[in-house]
């Protein structure tokens, strides 16, 4: 199990120095200073998830328009736009690492469909 602990805390510091973590805390940064900015990217965020995990759309297009149009104020400062396009590059890599392991490995998750 060591040797696994070693690796782990190899990938961590991979992450932490990959650009795509650099940038989005860069932005996430920006972000912060702006309290009321932060509040609606938060709200948006929030809703934005739960639109995508929700079962209970019938039209995700028209729900994910009605969003962007609710919050398009914000989505059209350019520091929002790459803060989210930063949070969505840097997730990717994320979940495609923890995917891949996922995969390579034999555990029975076929429960969770």
């Amino acid at each position: 199990m060591r040797r696994i602990d070693e690796l782990k805390n190899e990938i961590i510091k991979e992450i932490l120095q990959s650009e795509e973590y650099k940038e989005y805390r860069r932005y996430q940064t920006e972000i912060n200073r702006k309290p009321d900015l932060k509040r609606q990217v938060d709200e948006f965020r929030m809703k934005n998830f739960e639109l995508q995990n929700s079962s209970d759309v019938p039209d995700m297009f028209t729900a994910m328009e009605q969003l962007n149009a609710e919050y398009a104020d914000m989505r059209n400062q350019d520091i929002v736009n790459r803060y989210l396009m930063a949070e969505i590059t840097f997730s990717r890599l994320v979940s495609n690492m923890c995917q891949d392991i996922m995969e390579a490995i034999d555990m029975e998750l076929d429960f969770f469909q």
